[in-house]
Formats: structure tokens, C-alpha cells, sequence
């Protein structure tokens, strides 16, 4: 019944809800531990959803694990408040809780692996709930046998099979009277859809979906290997050349965007609709479009590139003073900026600007409406906004970049170019950047 690829050598957490398929799958550890010679532990999490059904549970696992001399985790959570205060269902709190659960303890008692009990007919009815909902090629896999330090060694037994091993074993369980409620999508497919292909179309339904599942993961494996190499070639600090990524097979230039979504650690379970919009983003190519990918995540077009990456706030107007001798802190800019008289030029990594006789300070300011100034190499005036253009500053990154101004004109573009009616003649200030994330290292 074990996958034996994912057996446990030291230890295994088996996560214990009290139903047929958590009491089979601690039996099974329990003696087996025995045998081999790991440590059996088990954790049960009292969702406080069934009043006293789910009191009962928790009696009966503390009383089982008792009987086999397995210490057993415990954890009571309200778990409809905790859905309430965040805005999301029961079923996904009551996960969340559980996982996190089992990451502590595992953690806390270097504990190998977490094996739950999702059985066959558990992966068939995902397999069809998320071909159901619209999933991607990668839903249609199915449960996956390991995943981290979570395991599953009974995903290729039946729920008959589990139910006939605790009968051969007297093994006793209790069972969760909202399984039979069709009332939410997974009971629904459970109680009445499967039952009614496996009567009327396939009696096979479970294995036939399941060994689909494991073809349809071959072959996900190899375009994902595939997607792997193309990001790796292509993605640069989460944005990729246009004609490179429409150059790519559609089977691979989405996945490269799923990647660069996944990449940002805020978004998750992002529908496939939402790619094919940043695909189609992609192909249309207009500079200054962009599309929403959840809150604070956007796609957006930014000359030749395809960008994804956090909404940043809009930099409001920003001025500060700097005496010559003097080093100030600029948040906006994230950097301190020292400034110091100078008579020569040396090679200390700091830019030099001759300075007019009367002037004994510098100002940094974000960009003006109306900013020109003349580039270095340059004779006459560009303005400061054509040459953002040119240089395709992304437009949400435009109101980030420093000015440094020496009575009251463009000096310097900080990190992009010097103005050349300040150029260094021997006499005048040196200024050096130096960025906070140094200062605290």
C-alpha cells in the first residue's frame, strides 16, 4: 500500500482527523515503525466547525494514539472566525491551520515527513473538480505523491480497500456526517457525479481517471522541464524581451509567465484566463498597457519588454538640502548622499561637478514638469522627459530617480548622466552615493 520512494527513515507525522483513511494510514506507520524502526507521531486539529461531533473526534484520536503509544499533537482553532477575519472560506482556513500545524510540529521535533491519508478516489475527485472549475494541464495531475515533507503512501489505495483493511483489522474510526451533505462542489462529485459514471458509463471511473492523471504528469513534467530552461534563458529581473517570449510555443511562453508571476512571493493560485491576458498583453506589445494580476501585481508593456512585478506607490515630490561637507539621508532614493569640496579628481568612485562661486549647497529633488538640462557629450538642451524616453524608464519609475541640482539647474540624472555645463575643472565638489542596504550590512 506505501509508496516506498517516500518512506520514512527517521520519523513521520501522520496527520489524524479520526476518519477510516487517517486511522488505516496510523495503523499501517504504527506497525511498520516497528519493522523498520522510525519514530511514529500524530497530530489532530479540532476545527471547532461540528460542536460536539468534533469534540468527539479529537477524544477518539487522543484514545487511539494512547492505545498504540503515539504522542499525539493537538490543536483546538476556531476556525470560522479565522475564515471570517480573513475573508476566506472555511474549507481554506481549516487547510491553512492544519498545514501550519504540521509545519511546527515537524519543525519543533525535526520530524521527517507528514504523511496524510488522500486515497484514490480523493484524487480522482480533484482530478474532476478542477477539470470542472477550468484548470490548467498542471490541475489535471492530480494529488501529488510527495510534495516537501508532505507525503501521501495511499494514493494508489481505493476507499473500499482502506474501509476492508480496517475491517480485517478491527480497527474502529469515526465518521464526519458532513461528507454526505451535498452541499459543498467536492461532496456533490463525490455522492453523485462519480457514482453516477461509474453505474451508467465506466465502473472503472477512479482507476481510468487516475492512470489519465499520471500520462497527463508525464507529460507536464517535460514541458515544465522545458519552460524551466527557456525562463532561466530568457528572464531578467522579471521582465523578458517581447519577440523572445512570442517567439516561444504557447505551451511554453504561458508557463514562462506563470513562472514570473509565481517568482513574486505575494500572488497565488493565479486562473488561467488571467494568463491568457498577459499573453495576449504580449502579442499586442503597446508600450504603456499593462493588466491587472491580483492586488498589487501588474503586467505591463514597457517598450520592447514584458514586465511583472509589484505595483509600486506613486512617489509624491521630494526636496532636500545638502550642505557641502554635509551627508544626508534620501528614503525616496533609499541612499545617503555625501557631498565635500574637491580640487582634484580621484579615482574614489565619486562623480565631480564644478561648482558656481556663490553656491554652498546641492539640492536632490525627484523630476519637475518642464526639467531640460544638456547631457554630457552634448552641446545643446534636452528635456529631462524625452530623455527618460530614450533611455525607456519605465513610466512608474520616472518619479523615483534622483535630480541632483546645483543652483537650481540639472546637475546630474543620478545613475544616468552628468550635465555638461558642471563639468569638473579642477575646483567644485565630489559627491558620493551611498545606498542604505550597504549602510546596515
Amino acid at each position: 500500500m506505501l509508496a516506498y520512494d517516500i518512506f520514512p527513515k527517521k520519523s513521520v507525522l501522520v496527520a489524524l482527523s479520526g476518519g477510516a483513511d487517517s486511522v488505516a494510514l496510523l495503523h499501517i506507520m504504527h506497525t511498520l515503525s516497528q519493522e523498520y524502526e522510525f519514530r511514529v507521531y500524530a497530530a489532530h486539529v479540532n476545527h471547532n466547525l461540528r460542536g460536539d461531533a468534533a469534540k468527539r473526534d479529537e477524544s477518539f484520536s487522543k484514545a487511539l494514539c494512547d492505545k498504540l503509544c503515539i504522542e499525539c499533537f493537538v490543536k483546538s482553532v476556531d476556525v470560522g472566525a479565522v475564515a471570517k477575519e480573513k475573508g476566506i472560506s472555511c474549507e481554506m482556513a481549516g487547510r491553512q491551520v492544519r498545514y501550519d500545524f504540521f509545519d511546527e510540529i515537524m519543525h519543533k521535533y525535526s520530524i521527517e515527513f507528514c504523511a496524510t491519508a488522500h486515497h484514490k478516489n480523493d484524487n480522482a475527485e480533484t482530478i474532476v473538480m478542477n477539470f470542472i472549475r477550468g484548470s490548467a494541464i498542471g490541475g489535471l495531475c492530480g494529488i501529488p505523491y510527495r510534495r516537501g515533507q508532505f507525503i501521501r503512501p495511499m494514493l494508489d489505495v481505493t476507499r473500499s480497500e482502506i474501509e476492508n483493511y480496517c475491517k480485517e483489522n478491527t480497527l474502529s474510526y469515526v465518521t464526519d456526517e458532513t461528507n454526505s451533505e451535498n452541499v459543498y462542489t467536492r461532496n456533490k462529485i463525490r455522492n453523485i457525479l462519480i457514482p453516477h459514471i461509474q453505474s451508467d458509463l465506466n465502473p472503472n471511473f477512479i482507476t481510468t481517471v487516475t492512470s489519465n492523471a499520471k500520462i497527463i504528469k508525464t507529460d507536464n513534467d517535460y514541458i515544465e522541464t522545458v519552460a524551466d530552461t527557456e525562463y532561466r534563458r530568457l528572464v531578467k529581473d522579471g521582465s523578458v524581451k517581447l519577440c523572445e517570449l512570442n517567439a516561444l510555443h504557447k505551451a511554453i511562453s504561458q508557463r514562462v509567465i506563470r513562472k514570473m508571476i509565481d517568482n513574486l512571493s505575494t500572488v497565488s493560485d493565479v486562473p488561467s484566463s488571467v494568463i491568457e491576458s498577459v499573453c495576449e498583453l504580449a502579442k499586442k506589445g503597446r508600450t504603456g498597457t499593462q493588466c491587472d494580476i491580483q492586488k498589487g501585481v501588474s503586467a505591463r508593456i514597457e517598450y520592447d519588454r514584458l514586465i511583472i512585478d509589484t505595483v509600486c506607490d506613486e512617489c509624491g515630490d521630494f526636496l532636500y538640502t545638502v550642505k557641502i561637507g554635509e551627508c544626508v539621508t534620501i528614503p525616496e532614493l533609499s541612499c545617503k548622499i555625501h557631498v565635500d569640496f574637491a580640487d582634484k579628481r580621484e579615482k574614489d568612485g565619486c562623480e565631480y561637478f564644478s561648482l558656481p562661486c556663490d553656491v554652498t549647497s546641492v539640492t536632490i529633488t525627484n523630476r519637475r514638469s518642464g526639467d531640460k538640462f544638456v547631457p554630457s557629450g552634448m552641446t545643446g538642451t534636452k528635456s529631462l522627459k524625452s530623455f527618460m524616453i530614450d533611455k525607456k524608464i519605465p513610466r512608474n519609475k520616472r518619479n523615483r530617480i534622483g535630480i541632483m541640482r546645483i543652483g537650481g539647474e540639472i546637475a546630474w540624472v543620478i545613475g544616468y548622466r552628468l550635465d555638461n555645463r558642471f563639468t569638473f575643472n579642477g575646483h567644485g565638489i565630489k559627491v558620493r552615493i551611498e545606498k542604505l542596504k550597504e549602510v546596515v550590512e
